[in-house]
């Protein structure tokens, strides 16, 4: 993925990190912070701690220390192999004007194939459109056994995990105007009652995701993230799914944590842009 903004720097400043002008132990760790970053922004690509430990003359410790307060900001972000660094979307602050036009696939696929290589299981990104979800993007699985990609697959918002996660960051109205419209039943465990459909909005918003375990994949596992606009609208979902004797209960669960970090990087970018998405499907 590419640098969002470009910061330039003139590399004479690049020094010494004790200098005469740095008089106190705050200003020393904030020139270090400051350094690091810049050093970052001139890249093409990414860097690891043991590059910018020996381009700047800063020990390991100084530098992973600095890039942990700037990743904490959003100014840089971890590369899908997760120990290199580049620009996050902090950058974007500088800028002052307006963004560009968000390119959703483009953003969303290195992080993508993170999970995919951390969970060797299928991943997609779903987005809104009118009262459906549709699959535009996807990451195949490791194995014989791999869910296929379903590229171009169209599912109502109430009835795939995908869906759900999309459906939970609905305003409120918007919701209940969707519920209004007969629910389309897609197999005996779909839920079509109104109350019934609140009640899993209401527990994807509390823990942030949601989960299928045989439910609409009959013969696979899967849970979805929804990704987060600046908007009233999200701009989708990511999933990641796989069969159901390999991607057990156990394994989603012990998954879990490290999906949540890579979902959490993706949406410092994805939240600074507002959804396509209008809500069409509600109005």
């Amino acid at each position: 993925m590419g640098t969002f903004l470009s910061i330039k720097s003139n590399d004479a400043a690049v020094g010494p990190v004790d200098g005469p002008v740095l008089g106190s132990a705050g200003n020393k760790a904030t020139s270090r912070v400051l350094m690091v970053l810049m050093h970052v922004a001139r890249a093409e690509g990414s860097y690891g701690v043991s590059e910018l430990s020996r381009d700047l003359g800063m020990t390991k410790n100084m530098v992973y220390r600095a890039l942990t307060t700037l990743a904490r900001h959003g100014f840089v972000i971890r590369d899908q192999s997760g120990r290199r660094y580049q620009l996050g979307p902090g950058v974007l602050g500088f800028a002052g004007a307006g963004l560009a036009g968000l390119d959703l696939p483009q953003l969303c696929e290195p992080f993508m194939r993170r999970l995919r290589d951390l969970t060797g299981e299928t991943v997609t990104l779903a987005v809104p459109s009118g009262r459906m979800a549709v699959t535009v993007l996807g990451v195949r699985g490791r194995g014989v056994i791999a869910r296929r990609v379903p590229l171009g697959r169209v599912i109502p918002l109430h009835i795939s995990p995908a869906s759900r996660a999309i459906l939970a960051l609905f305003p409120d109205d918007a919701i209940d105007r969707y519920l209004e419209e007969p629910l389309e039943r897609f197999s005996q465990s779909t839920l079509i009652d109104p109350g019934a459909v609140r009640a899993e909005v209401a527990a994807v918003r509390a823990r942030g995701y949601a989960t299928s375990f045989g439910d609409h994949w009959r013969s696979g596992n899967g849970v979805a993230f929804p990704l987060r606009g600046s908007g009233a609208f999200p701009h989708g979902s990511i999933t990641v799914a796989g069969p159901s004797e390999r991607f057990t209960a156990g394994e989603v669960a012990a998954a879990l944590a490290g999906i949540e970090e890579v979902m959490e990087d993706l949406d410092l970018y994805a939240s600074l842009y507002a959804s396509d998405y209008t809500g069409e499907a509600t109005s």
